[in-house]
């Protein structure tokens, strides 16, 4: 065979290969993860599985967490250990491709998971605005529409929010994960940014980092006028004295500023962040949204 001839049929095999290869993006972490279809996917936390139904459809979804319950129509899904991650049941599933938050799963654990056949995209959840970006990106890696529908809405929200408390001087707020060991948010967690977009001053922003933990003493000396506990809306305010007796003379249990939230309206940073950002604004400053209000 010509010599020329033998350069190009080896010149066409190569580009045959290369177009069969993977494509390769970065994640938020900056990993290349080879994309080699997304017919179906497969969210490695609760708030992952609700963004990539919101974006793309339940039907997308190879199976669902154990703790995951929303949307309702993940019902039916096969259902799997994520924490710690059943990586053997994952892999039972062969999705295309899987989403992780790095708060949750570590780089090498979606490494680990790549390298036997189930690539992993890591989304990093540092903001308030993460959410829609995550929308977004999802749109674009999984060529769905819905991400970009709700991300625009999501954003009109918070600005709707902004605009309504921005009049009102925000009162000191300690939000808490539980009522028992005092588990908050550092000032570098979007759960504070969401303080502080519902109209309120976050007193754990005086702590480094996403979490937070005051003692009692500290808890005291900040006084805060309003404390919101994300343990339901039912929650009983008297729970947390019963805990902490010494709270008693706090404002925020003098005033009767005790509040519950449901926590996966806060916890979970997905397209639900929104709806607690509006529960909390309204907590904070009932009077920005009464009838009537401007």
């Amino acid at each position: 065979m010509p010599r020329c001839l033998v350069l190009l049929v080896g010149a066409l095999a190569w580009a045959g290969c290369a177009a069969d290869a993977p494509s390769p993006v970065r994640d938020d972490l900056g990993r290349a993860v080879a994309l080699d279809g997304t017919a179906t996917v497969l969210g490695l936390a609760p708030n992952l599985t609700e963004l990539v139904a919101t974006a793309a459809g339940t039907d997308r979804l190879a199976g669902v967490g154990v703790s995951d319950d929303f949307p309702p129509g993940i019902d039916g899904l096969p259902r799997v250990q994520m924490l710690p991650l059943d990586t053997e049941a994952v892999v039972a599933l062969d999705p295309d491709l899987a989403f992780g938050s790095d708060d949750v799963n570590t780089a090498d654990a979606a490494d680990a998971l790549g390298a036997l056949g189930v690539p992993t995209y890591l989304f990093r959840f540092d903001e308030v605005a993460d959410v829609p970006r995550a929308l977004r990106t999802l749109d674009t890696l999984l060529a769905s529409t819905g991400g970009a529908r709700a991300a625009a809405d999501f954003e009109r929200r918070v600005a709707a929010v902004q605009s309504a408390v921005q009049p009102f001087s925000p009162p000191r707020v300690l939000l808490l994960v539980g009522d028992e060991t005092l588990y908050a948010f550092g000032r570098d967690s979007y759960a504070s940014e969401l303080v502080r977009l519902a109209g309120g001053d976050n007193l754990t922003d005086v702590y480094d980092g996403a979490a937070a933990q005051p003692s009692d003493e500290v808890v005291l000396e900040m006084a805060p006028e309003v404390i919101v506990v994300l343990a339901g809306p039912d929650y009983d305010p008297a729970r947390l004295l019963e805990r902490h007796p010494t709270f008693f003379s706090l404002p925020a249990v003098q005033n009767g500023r005790v509040y519950g939230l449901d926590p996966d309206l806060v916890s979970r940073p997905g397209p639900r962040l929104v709806e607690g950002l509006e529960r909390l604004a309204r907590l904070l400053h009932p009077e920005a949204f009464a009838a009537g209000a401007a």
